[in-house]
């Protein structure tokens, strides 16, 4: 019997600490009742996980309109620096796709191409300046939360973004030393130890960017954050989420404009031909960027509904 009641707590292990602490002896002794000495079916497992996985949303922040405003707040904003997250990824892999764009239209058909990419070069800093700026507040809490006693909590995660960002940044300008030799073709399919170096860099962006987020939430939920921080916060995290947005429109109208007018850069085939302009890279790069705004957006809404209770 001990045996079965251990093997029935583990699948508790869905649920949040505090979750099982207050509730969990009942559970497993409802479940007990219910199995009668039987082995859990995979349906009562898989209610369980999905059950332990809506508490804990719930517990975080993620889900649901109760709890801790200030906890759904703070959550907000990490879903919507979550989907600028992706954003960067997807932006950098549009950056490298439309290297040397204008050649490849006639001067008088790229006004809409070039409105497009300059509005999504212009929306971007912006973006990252609000970023920054919400970083800036929480600053001075960061630094008490350090000189408290917090860094061993954070300290491997910050090592690991900081050793990331650096070998990014490494291999980036090894990369762009080599496609400065490359032609439109060769960059885009055509060099084969190109197109798989770019790939790995790719990957490597994303794993850099999951490992600043990562640190950066691990640093944020731990940090004491005033009211009218918070509220500050609240505000720069709706306001990404738009930007994230609207970069996400621009890119697309820059696709369809070079789509029309040259389909063939798009494709990395030669010039004058005519190749379909939905490639994988198109699919991939505002797939992405359709996540984003999906994801920023989500936090943005958790952010609207928390601010009126702080």
């Amino acid at each position: 019997m001990s045996g079965d009641r251990d093997g029935l707590g583990r699948l508790l292990r869905w649920y949040p600490p505090a979750w099982r602490d207050r509730y969990g002896d009942e559970l497993v002794a409802l479940l007990e009742d219910e199995l009668d000495g039987t082995a859990p079916t995979v349906r009562l497992r898989v209610s369980l996980a999905a059950s332990g996985i809506r508490q804990r949303a719930r517990a975080s922040g993620l889900a649901g309109d109760g709890g801790d405003p200030a906890l759904r707040l703070r959550t907000g904003a990490l879903v919507v620096l979550a989907g600028w997250a992706m954003l960067l990824f997807g932006g950098a892999s549009f950056a490298k796709s439309a290297e040397h764009f204008s050649f490849a239209q006639p001067a008088g058909s790229q006004t809409l191409a070039r409105g497009a990419y300059v509005a999504v070069a212009a929306l971007a800093l912006l973006c990252g300046v609000l970023v920054l700026a919400g970083a800036a507040l929480a600053l001075p809490a960061a630094v008490r939360f350090v000189r408290g006693g917090g860094w061993p909590a954070v300290r491997r995660r910050v090592f690991v973004a900081v050793a990331a960002v650096v070998g990014a940044g490494v291999t980036m300008v090894g990369l762009g030393a080599w496609a400065h030799h490359l032609d439109v073709h060769a960059r885009n399919g055509g060099d084969i130890a190109y197109s798989v170096a770019f790939l790995g860099w790719c990957a490597l962006v994303a794993l850099t960017i999951g490992s600043v987020v990562a640190a950066a939430t691990a640093l944020v939920r731990r940090v004491t954050l005033s009211r009218a921080v918070l509220r500050a916060e609240g505000v720069l995290a709706v306001a990404v989420a738009v930007l994230v947005a609207a970069i996400t429109t621009a890119t697309g109208l820059w696709w369809a404009a070079m789509a029309r007018g040259a389909p063939w850069f798009l494709a990395g085939t030669r010039p004058g031909t005519a190749p379909s302009p939905v490639t994988v890279q198109l699919v991939l790069v505002e797939g992405c960027l359709v996540l984003a705004t999906v994801v920023a957006a989500y936090g943005a809404v958790r952010v609207a509904r928390a601010v009126p209770a702080i």
